[in-house]
C-alpha cells in the first residue's frame, strides 16, 4: 500500500489552517499543522513532511522566510511553498532569496494551492 504524501502547513491563522488542512486531506494528503515555527520544528523531525506550506508573517523568533532556511538545513529535499498575504512581488523576491519551490498568495483560489502542491509532489492533474 502506497503511503500518502506528508504535508506540513504552518500558519498563525486557525481558519487558514482548518481550510487548507481540509482541502489537502480531501485531495489525499496526510496533513499536520503548526501555528508557529517552533511547532513546525518539532513536526519536522517527528512527522518528516515531504512538503511544507509556509506562511511568511509568523509570530515568534523566526518568520516564515527565515524558517525556510532552517527547514532546508534540517530536512534537505523538502519542498517549500510560501503561502502568504504579503505583496506578491515581495513574496516572489523572498521565495527566490530563500529558495522556496513555489509561492501562492492568500486570496488566490484554493485549487491553485492544490495544483501547485500536486505538481511539486509529482501527481498528475485530475
Amino acid at each position: 500500500m502506497e503511503s500518502k504524501p506528508k504535508i506540513l502547513v504552518v500558519d498563525d491563522d486557525p481558519n487558514i489552517l482548518t481550510m487548507v488542512r481540509a482541502l489537502l486531506a480531501k485531495t489525499g494528503y496526510n496533513v499536520r499543522t503548526a501555528t508557529n515555527t517552533i511547532g513546525a520544528g518539532y513536526l519536522l523531525s517527528d512527522f518528516r513532511p515531504d512538503l511544507v506550506v509556509l506562511d511568511i508573517m509568523l509570530p515568534g523568533s523566526l518568520s516564515g522566510d527565515q524558517a525556510c532556511d532552517t527547514l532546508r538545513r534540517l530536512r534537505p529535499g523538502v519542498k517549500i511553498v510560501f503561502y502568504s498575504g504579503i505583496d506578491e512581488a515581495k513574496l516572489q523576491d523572498l521565495a527566490e532569496e530563500h529558495r522556496a519551490d513555489a509561492v501562492v498568495a492568500k486570496g488566490t483560489r484554493p485549487s491553485a494551492l492544490i495544483e501547485i502542491i500536486d505538481r511539486l509532489m509529482g501527481r498528475a492533474p485530475a
